[in-house]
C-alpha cells in the first residue's frame, strides 16, 4: 500500500553503465518532466540495488548513498518522488503521515529484483522501456556515426545499435551484460505478476500499518 497518498555494475566497456549515485539537483528536472507519464522514485540508503532494477524496468529511480532520514524525506518532498524505504521508522514522520510525501515500505530480506517486482506489483506498474542503469535518465537511439568516437573501436565494429542517456550522456549498447539485465527485469516482472508478494525470510520486518 502506498503511504501518504491523498484520499529495486556493469562495466561500460562491456555494454552497461557502472552504478553511480548522487547529483540530486541534476536529476530533479528530468524527474519533473517524466512525472506525468510515470512515477519517479527516491530509494533510501539500503535500496541502491532496487534503484538500479527499477531503472531497468523503465522508471526513474534515484539513490543517495548514506543520506540521513530527514534529508531523504525532505528531498522526496522537494522533488515529488515516491519514497521507497525498508525503515519502518521513516513512515512515522509527519510529512508521510499527512500525505505531503508519498512512500512505500519495501520488506527487508528480498533480493533487489524481488524488491523491484514488489514495487511494480504494489503500485500496479508495467515494465516499460529501460532507462539508463547508471542514473535513470531516458535513453534515445543514437546513430552509430554519432557515437563512434565515444566507444571502443571493437564495440563500434561489433555493434550497430546504440543509445545515449539524455541525462548523463553515457552511450549504451547491447553488450555482454545485456542478457543479465534482461533476466533481472524478467525476474522482477515475474514477482510483479504473482498473486502474492514475495515473503521476507523469518525475522524480516513487516510493513507499517
Amino acid at each position: 500500500m502506498l503511504v501518504g497518498e491523498a484520499g529495486g555494475g556493469a562495466d561500460p566497456a562491456r555494454g552497461g553503465a557502472a552504478p553511480a549515485q548522487g547529483g540530486a539537483a541534476a536529476q530533479d528536472g528530468a524527474a519533473a518532466q517524466d512525472s506525468a507519464a510515470a512515477p519517479s522514485f527516491l530509494c533510501d540508503a539500503m535500496l541502491g540495488g532496487l534503484s538500479r532494477w527499477l531503472r531497468g524496468a523503465g522508471y526513474d529511480a534515484m539513490f543517495e548513498h548514506g543520506i540521513d532520514d530527514g534529508d531523504l524525506v525532505r528531498l522526496a518532498q522537494q522533488t515529488g518522488r515516491v519514497l521507497l524505504s525498508s525503515d519502518a521508522g521513516v513512515f512515522e514522520r509527519r510529512s508521510l503521515r499527512t500525505a505531503a510525501v508519498r512512500g512505500l515500505y519495501v520488506p527487508r530480506g528480498l533480493r533487489p529484483t524481488e524488491q523491484a517486482g514488489f514495487v511494480l506489483r504494489e503500485l500496479g506498474l508495467p515494465v516499460r522501456d529501460p532507462r539508463c542503469m547508471a542514473c535513470g535518465g531516458a535513453l534515445a537511439a543514437a546513430p552509430k556515426g554519432s557515437v563512434r568516437d565515444a566507444v571502443p573501436a571493437v564495440v563500434a565494429d561489433r555493434h550497430d545499435e546504440f543509445w545515449r542517456c539524455d541525462r548523463c550522456g553515457k552511450v549504451l549498447w547491447k553488450g555482454s551484460h545485456w542478457d543479465g539485465i534482461v533476466a533481472g527485469v524478467s525476474a522482477a516482472a515475474g514477482v510483479a505478476a504473482a498473486t502474492e508478494a514475495p515473503a521476507p525470510p523469518a525475522g524480516g520486518r513487516k510493513p507499517p500499518p
